[in-house]
């Protein structure tokens, strides 16, 4: 991934997308903005506990040094699931003043729209980007334990080939910085749900130090859903940064026992 600094906020993007000139895209840290105490710096989650105005605030920086109207932020209303839903015009600015009006029940958006910017918010769930260069659609998901296993990546390229006709040798993927394997342990429910979800094939859970933990590699996990159904490996850039080991550049909930904010990850079609 390359970084850039602009007015004190870091920004991430991955190398992969940048070559297309046609596309913006970005992870925010946590450096720069409004917020304070458990929340100090870019939080750009309204339902976490902090002062909705500094959110507003730290949003409207976003907008202003991306160059993106804040009114052409798009969000959803995550839940944990592998819903996706496709962003047409009147869909184009929900949720980014006011969390009510966010994109309803989903976890993964698609828009082919121009001047849209797809964001999903995370603190250690994995974001996913995703770019069809043929078609020009862009994609944003959110993928938690429970998104990854009931294979949320995997069915947001699956409708992009069934609906868009895209064809998997044509879509960019990158998988962002989120809780890593070396630090995700989850315990038995999950292992349960991932022996049940017909995962056990694919070797992306470990045991852990102690009886009844697992490691569990979300990274992996999510690529293995693109190279199952045909993105090319070449095609697809993993951050392998950790939130939980580098809490003070991202939030992480882990780190901060759910007392904590949200960065982003956005993408947004434009006009040549």
């Amino acid at each position: 991934m390359q970084t850039t600094e602009i007015s004190g906020i870091k920004l991430y993007q991955f190398e992969n997308l940048l070559s297309f000139d046609n596309l913006v895209h970005f992870i925010t840290s946590r450096k720069g903005g409004y917020s304070k105490g458990e929340f100090q710096g870019l939080n750009l989650g309204f339902n976490v506990g902090d002062d909705n105005w500094n959110v507003f605030r730290n949003r409207k920086k976003l907008s202003d040094i991306t160059g993106i109207p804040i009114e052409n932020f798009t969000f959803s209303e995550q839940c944990h699931s592998s819903n996706i839903t496709f962003v047409r015009n009147s869909l184009r600015g929900c949720g980014a003043t006011d969390e009510k009006y966010s994109v309803k029940n989903t976890d993964g958006l698609a828009t082919s729209i121009f001047e849209t910017c797809l964001i999903i918010q995370v603190a250690d769930c994995v974001p996913v980007l995703l770019y069809d260069s043929e078609k020009h659609i862009a994609a944003a998901l959110h993928a938690g334990w429970k998104g990854t296993i009931s294979y949320i990546t995997g069915k947001m390229i699956e409708k992009l080939l069934h609906f868009c006709s895209s064809r998997p040798e044509n879509i960019y993927a990158g998988i962002g910085p989120s809780i890593g394997p070396c630090c995700y342990e989850v315990g038995e429910d999950v292992y349960r749900e991932y022996k049940l979800s017909g995962w056990t094939k694919k070797n992306v859970i470990s045991p852990g130090k102690e009886q009844g933990k697992y490691y569990f590699d979300l990274w992996q996990a999510n690529k293995q859903q693109l190279i199952d159904i045909g993105v090319k490996p070449g095609n697809i850039e993993i951050a392998s940064i950790c939130t939980k080991c580098n809490s003070e550049e991202f939030f992480s909930s882990r780190a901060s026992y759910n007392n904590t904010g949200r960065f982003v990850a956005g993408i947004m079609l434009k006009k040549k």
